[in-house]
């Protein structure tokens, strides 16, 4: 078994794969802090949960934007006897070509993401990941990764808010329908996050539309991707294992089978 691994700003997915079925996906809280004991136990509590034993796996790839993640979860699958760890970094075969001025700055998160949406066969395409931060990755025709936009995730938006703003109060975002006609300060916070959120979307679809030359396929996967998608008036297709398949892609590209 494979483990891809994926350690966001606020969570570590976790996917296993036997050949390219997925076995099971799951997620932790990132947290820098702790040692690679720590993690190394809560790997173990997880792949018990899904009834995989750690001797079971030979090799995990990690993708991080946290850079001091890394060391730490690597040193973890080694305290499990995964002997193979592969680090999304510059020196790995992707198959992606990365039209960008500095392309090791572009996130193992959004590398992966690019990966797997290439191979759809959809393009070109537009990744979209609502997490932490909303990130827009553009592919053309060729496959090519072109272009990318971030900016403040719909959930930090709301925090920050709340803390500029002194009258504010504390909001949680539902995955439920919210009417755009709010009739009280809660509500009407939510709306403008989420109506918000797929406003801007839509809008930078149509703008990178423009830039590509025809209508992308739009590929949404992220931790509030559910929050949002709902409210989306334009065509997409939601995959939240997009990041953890795109990892499996590039543990295959350095690993072909012979």
């Amino acid at each position: 078994m494979l483990i891809a691994v994926n350690a966001g700003n606020s969570r570590v997915l976790l996917g296993g794969y036997e050949g390219d079925e997925q076995v099971f996906a799951a997620s932790i809280a990132t947290d820098p802090r702790q040692m690679p004991e720590d993690y190394a136990c809560r790997l173990q509590q997880v792949l018990g949960l899904y009834g995989v034993e750690a001797g079971r796996i030979h090799g995990a790839v990690i993708g991080s934007v946290v850079p001091d993640m890394v060391a730490v979860l690597e040193a973890a699958l080694r305290l499990l006897g995964v002997s193979e760890v592969v680090e999304v970094s510059s020196g790995v075969k992707t198959g992606l070509n990365i039209r960008s001025e500095q392309p090791r700055q572009v996130g193992s998160d959004r590398v992966a993401g690019a990966v797997a949406a290439r191979a759809k066969g959809r393009l070109p395409c537009v990744v979209v990941s609502l997490g932490t931060a909303t990130t827009f990755t553009a592919l053309d025709q060729t496959g090519a990764l072109v272009g990318s936009a971030i900016t403040a995730g719909v959930q930090l938006s709301v925090e920050a808010l709340r803390m500029q703003a002194a009258q504010l109060p504390m909001v949680a975002l539902e995955a439920k329908e919210e009417s755009i006609l709010a009739r009280n300060t809660v509500d009407a916070m939510r709306v403008g996050a989420l109506y918000g959120a797929a406003a801007l979307v839509e809008g930078m679809v149509a703008r990178f539309a423009d830039a590509l030359g025809q209508q992308p396929h739009v590929v949404v996967t992220g931790a509030c991707a559910s929050l949002v998608t709902r409210y989306l008036r334009v065509p997409y297709e939601h995959d939240e294992n997009l990041v953890l398949d795109g990892l499996r892609l590039i543990w295959e590209k350095n690993h072909p089978v012979r």
